[in-house]
């Protein structure tokens, strides 16, 4: 079991005031945060970060990235090599967990078995002895609150998963804490609670107001639930912004293939002019009109682009002569998914497929392997990125 201080913090702690923080915009801030560890490892490089109050904030990486390590600081279970957390303007960086106004939900959870629901979220007021009949009024509230009124004299064990999600949540939030830390909880659940739980965690979130810090690897819970998401890689955060521009506009590849799906070519540029780049892929297919995404190239430079398989369109044989950015392919296999359909095909330059999404519509119902379709894509929907090295 999960020691208990590890789970419930005191949000009565009055750490030391920053007066520049400015307490009544932010809720959490992280400044030139630095964490090494024995034989030189940095597994968090020199991240500095805002998040405005009551805002749900998501780190997104793959794993190894350093996002657990810099969410452990934040509840101050590491410290910092150097740099400082605040939280409301109050600085935190050396303050122990137990007295961080935060909470945290774990991805196992970390409920009491042996307790019932009620017992379950009264623990961490009882713990700061708080008067028996606020507790009730309390717990009464915050059941309510989380949609589950009637469940106060249940035993762990009778709980759906998704249930057991929304009292580990309700157990913090009943503290009234500033920040709530979120270690990727939806993880051990099943995909279809996981796709309704994204919906629930947003909405408990907004109905209760509480700034929510959730790290993930997983892209589409950042993208369904977040109003910011931070992409991290190597320790470091690579993009910040919301998740529109996130998907829409990617800072560099490493954003364009970890965030959404994408079709890649590797290519070279072969020229520039007022219209865009234009590139030839390795594989010999011409790209016009490509744009740099306010990058500088010169002639002959390693690129690699990116098209979203849902910016790709479809027609059914040769196609138009005249669209300049335009691939033949021979159908490999379609895969139904309910509202869409994934569509492999192959390129015959490169041997290599491509992947199209598309919604379930009449013209492409019975589309049968090995036939011929045009591919074609505007250059807004391209992205291109220097290769260094």
């Amino acid at each position: 079991m999960t020691n208990s201080s590890s789970i419930i913090t005191d949000v009565n702690a009055h750490p030391t005031q920053d007066s520049s923080a400015g307490p009544d915009t932010y809720d959490l801030e992280c400044r030139n945060i630095l964490k090494t560890f024995d034989g030189g490892f940095t597994a968090v490089d020199n991240v500095s970060f805002q998040i405005p109050k009551g805002s749900f904030f998501s780190i997104l990486g793959p794993s190894g990235c350093g996002k657990t390590t810099l969410l452990r600081m934040l509840a101050g279970f590491e410290k910092p090599t150097s740099g400082d957390i605040f939280i409301k303007g109050q600085s935190v960086t050396n303050t122990p967990p137990n007295k961080r106004p935060v909470n945290m939900v774990f991805q196992h959870l970390a409920l009491f078995p042996t307790m019932t629901v009620a017992e379950n979220i009264a623990y961490g007021l009882r713990q700061r002895k708080v008067a028996k009949h606020e507790i009730g009024d309390r717990v009464k509230g915050v059941l309510q609150r989380v949609g589950l009124p009637d469940s106060g004299n249940k035993n762990i064990a009778q709980l759906s998963g998704g249930q057991k999600q929304r009292i580990a949540i309700a157990r913090c939030l009943v503290l009234n804490p500033d920040v709530l830390l979120l270690d990727e909880p939806l993880g051990a659940l099943d995909l279809k609670l996981r796709e309704h739980m994204k919906i629930e965690l947003k909405q408990l979130q907004e109905e209760f107001g509480t700034t929510f810090v959730y790290i993930t690897h997983d892209q589409s819970e950042a993208l369904v639930m977040s109003d910011q998401v931070a992409v991290m890689n190597h320790g470091a955060f690579v993009q910040q912004g919301t998740p529109h521009d996130l998907y829409y506009h990617p800072k560099d590849a490493f954003v364009a293939g970890f965030v959404g799906e994408s079709n890649r070519w590797m290519g070279r540029i072969s020229s520039q002019s007022a219209n865009g780049l234009e590139i030839t892929t390795d594989s010999g297919l011409g790209l016009h009109g490509v744009s740099g995404e306010n990058q500088s190239f010169n002639n002959g430079d390693k690129v690699e682009i990116f098209v979203r398989p849902e910016a790709i369109s479809l027609v059914r044989g040769q196609g138009d002569s005249n669209n300049s950015n335009q691939l033949a392919c021979h159908v490999v296999n379609v895969l139904f998914d309910g509202a869409k359909s994934q569509i492999l095909v192959k390129d015959p330059q490169s041997n290599g497929e491509v992947t199209v999404s598309m919604p379930q519509t009449a013209d492409f119902e019975n589309l049968r392997k090995g036939e011929l379709l045009s591919l074609s894509w505007t250059t807004e929907q391209t992205r291109c990125y220097r290769v260094e090295g």
